[in-house]
């Protein structure tokens, strides 16, 4: 059957649109020409994510979004229609994620699987969550600390009204004062003639005289060492228990001195005795006077002898 030329015009068409359309869809990560499973995920915010993002498992590519809607009952709510090409068993509970898979790339969405033994079925939805990316955790933790900031820009404004004339010329001798301690102590640290440097001088001259002595300093410690040895080995606790029996001894002596017992006790206590032993010291100097002015009242001598008288 011969075709006329009209005939062959649209028979060309329709497959420049068949291919047409089939490359569009492609494109968009779509194949007309095979069934996929299709999945939905409801979201409160999609972060970005577009159509024909593409779904992974484990780095591996296994889908694409078709479609992104909003819910026809809850108006802040995303319903996300994606297709699997890969003939997949999806666990029940499984997550469908939504996370940044590159700077350039923009969002994907990742299946985290369940352990569950049962499976959804073609058309379910699944758990739909956002993982957040790395611009948004910066801004979650940035915005403290830009609050923080404008916080104290604003006290400082405040501590900075409070600075009257006086008050700026009181700060700017204080720092004047500042750079004056500072320049002194510039000069105290100077090497060359610093009172510093001397002390460190003289404290080193004395580290090395103790350096170059050091066994002298350990003869006179081994010595010292030994007098202690010697003092530990006495019996100082016998001694001074024997001075305390001394002391004793001689406190029981002194009171009965005092309480007149004994001849001393009575020398010291009774006037009686002491006047009979001046008075015999007395009488012996009387004695001894007179016998040497009358010695022949008490000595006689003869040379022939002297007949006794009847």
């Amino acid at each position: 059957m011969k075709l006329n030329k009209e005939t062959k015009i649209g028979i060309i068409a329709a497959i420049i649109i068949s291919c047409f359309i089939w490359g569009f869809n492609f494109l968009k990560g779509k194949n007309i020409l095979t069934t996929n499973d299709s999945f939905y995920a409801v979201y409160s915010n999609i972060g970005g994510l577009e159509e024909a993002s593409p779904v992974i498992i484990s780095g591996y590519k296994v889908g694409v979004v078709e479609s992104i809607k909003l819910h026809e009952n809850k108006q802040n709510k995303i319903v996300v229609k994606f297709s699997l090409k890969e003939d997949l068993s999806i666990p029940l509970n499984t997550e469908a994620i939504i996370y940044p898979a590159s700077l350039i790339a923009g969002k994907a969405i990742k299946l985290n699987f369940s352990d569950s033994k049962e499976f959804h079925l073609n058309g379910d939805t699944l758990i739909g969550t956002l993982e957040q990316d790395l611009i948004s955790n910066l801004s979650d933790e940035l915005i403290p600390v830009k609050n923080k900031i404008e916080n104290l820009v604003v006290s400082m404004d405040s501590v900075l009204a409070i600075f009257d004339n006086q008050r700026k010329e009181n700060l700017k001798n204080s720092l004047d004062n500042l750079e004056h301690i500072t320049n002194n102590l510039s000069e105290l640290l100077d090497a060359d003639n610093s009172k510093l440097a001397k002390i460190l001088s003289n404290a080193e001259s004395i580290s090395n005289n103790l350096k170059n002595n050091n066994e002298q300093i350990a003869k006179i410690l081994t010595n010292f060492s030994n007098i202690s040895d010697s003092i530990e080995q006495a019996n100082i606790k016998t001694t001074i228990l024997n001075a305390n029996k001394t002391l004793a001894e001689f406190s029981q002596i002194s009171t009965k001195i005092n309480s007149g017992e004994g001849t001393i006790g009575m020398l010291i206590n009774n006037d009686s005795l002491y006047v009979n032993l001046n008075n015999l010291a007395a009488d012996l100097d009387s004695l001894i006077i007179d016998l040497n002015e009358n010695p022949k009242r008490y000595v006689h001598f003869s040379l022939f002898g002297k007949k006794d008288k009847k």
